[in-house]
């Protein structure tokens, strides 16, 4: 079975200029020349990952900052100098979710919004599991020279059934398991599992009290997350083939034009793209 990563990520904002220059400016990630697109849309290069802002008349979202919500939680981004990055981020004025702090797994983290109330990471460090899955994931990762700027490392959803959700990205889309974090202190019964494919990873929340439904809703547009976008290297597998293997598995079409866009188990929102 062909390994799909993600391939970029889309985001609904509401002043394209502002949202660009926040993404050039504080993540230094360059904008891509891309001819065809028209005056409501930019792309930037995030790496292994395209952001690819859209300039959208939507409702404001009803993601809430409670990691108990299925579905999308934030996309995170690899980085050295964290704290002299947040410290920029202050300055700037830019509104924090989380300080910088030293965080399970022997990493250094902070969170902060975007201008339309995505939640962002930085990352700094590699992550020591408390369980491996696969010692040569492990290693590869740990082998990569640290970035010279944010560079896309993953994406963090919460679902319901760990063990369904780990077998239907693996099952579909080849993302294979490096390994687990287990937050004992957090009463929430907060792990983290880490499900990877190519330079692109999913951080996959579990949590053993209840959670909310995902926002997300193909019947209108919202600003803010939009969707996450695999393909582009689909190891000659027709999108059809993906579409079909994915519904196989529980996942739901919502939209089949231009793209196919499915809904996970979750209600986490996936594009489909040759």
């Amino acid at each position: 079975m062909p390994v799909l990563p993600i391939r970029f990520v889309d985001v609904n904002v509401t002043d394209l200029d502002r949202s660009v220059d926040f993404y050039t400016r504080h993540l230094e990630l360059p904008i891509i020349d891309t001819p065809q697109l028209d005056a409501n849309e930019a792309w930037l290069d995030g790496g292994p990952v395209v952001i690819r802002l859209h300039r959208a008349d939507g409702n404001p979202s009803r993601w809430v900052a409670d990691d108990l919500q299925l579905g999308f939680r934030h996309f995170g981004f690899s980085v050295t100098g964290l704290d002299e990055r947040a410290e920029l981020l202050h300055e700037a004025g830019v509104p924090f979710h989380l300080e910088p702090l030293d965080a399970t797994g022997n990493v250094r983290i902070t969170f902060f919004f975007d201008p339309d109330g995505v939640l962002l990471e930085f990352v700094q460090g590699h992550l020591d599991h408390h369980k491996v899955w696969n010692f040569d994931i492990v290693e590869q990762v740990r082998a990569r020279p640290a970035p010279e700027r944010p560079t896309f490392d993953h994406v963090a959803m919460t679902t319901r059934d760990h063990d369904a959700t780990v077998d239907f990205y693996r099952s579909t889309l080849g993302f294979d398991v490096s390994g687990q974090l287990f937050l004992e202190a957090d009463p929430r019964g907060f792990e983290i599992t880490h499900l990877h494919a190519g330079e692109t990873v999913i951080e996959l929340f579990t949590f053993a009290e209840e959670k909310s439904p995902s926002p997300w809703s193909a019947a209108e547009t919202m600003i803010g997350f939009r969707h996450v976008g695999f393909g582009g290297e689909t190891g000659g597998v027709a999108v059809d083939d993906v579409v079909e293997r994915l519904a196989q598995h529980g996942a739901t079409l919502v939209a089949d034009s231009p793209c196919p866009v499915l809904l996970d188990r979750d209600g986490f929102p996936l594009r489909i793209e040759d």
